[in-house]
């Protein structure tokens, strides 16, 4: 049974499911492409790996993580989440992966990446929201822009892929952004 959590035209976002364990999910993170500008593919991943991790977020007090579906194939092509939720200061840390490449260069990425925003703020009554994107990550930095995040820092050499420093560029959005 399918019952949107959050939803546009093109997708619907629900909760993550024991069904999606069976599917590409966990692949997305051996995939060169897919984590070129993530602190992935370090080591490799496996179903068993995607499955403590499951386990982990299903008893979260600190994780949303939301399944992305297409609504017209079905298919689980990316996943976004609020991590680290901070209750106390009412701010947590944006994460996003569209991890089916057919899904790439459409705008879903920066329609869920709004869509958890907005989520964040009117119904978790967030204060922050903030995201780490690593140097030459355009997609991502594009979807923070087009949300209202601004960029306001830079971490110098703060990730090491492919036997090379990156630097990385702090975002942050405030709820008092949002509502203006």
């Amino acid at each position: 049974m399918n019952t949107p959590f959050l939803e546009n035209e093109h997708f619907y976002m629900r909760e993550l499911r024991e069904s999606d364990l069976d599917g590409h999910w966990y692949a997305w993170f051996n995939d060169s492409l897919v984590t070129q500008f993530q602190n992935k593919k370090i080591f490799p991943n496996t179903r068993e790996k995607q499955r403590a991790y499951f386990d982990s977020i299903q008893n979260s007090d600190t994780d949303v993580v939301l399944a992305i579906i297409d609504k017209h194939t079905e298919q689980h092509f990316g996943n976004v989440g609020l991590h680290r939720i901070d209750w106390v200061h009412r701010s947590a840390e944006l994460g996003i992966v569209i991890g089916e490449m057919d899904f790439w260069g459409k705008g879903y990425g920066k329609e869920a990446w709004r869509l958890i925003t907005e989520y964040g703020f009117h119904v978790l009554n967030l204060h922050r929201i903030w995201a780490i994107v690593m140097s030459g990550n355009e997609a991502s930095a594009k979807c923070a822009e087009a949300a209202g995040f601004r960029r306001e820092g830079h971490f110098r050499e703060m990730f090491y892929k492919n036997g090379t420093y990156l630097d990385a560029f702090y975002y942050n959005m405030l709820k008092s952004d949002l509502d203006r």
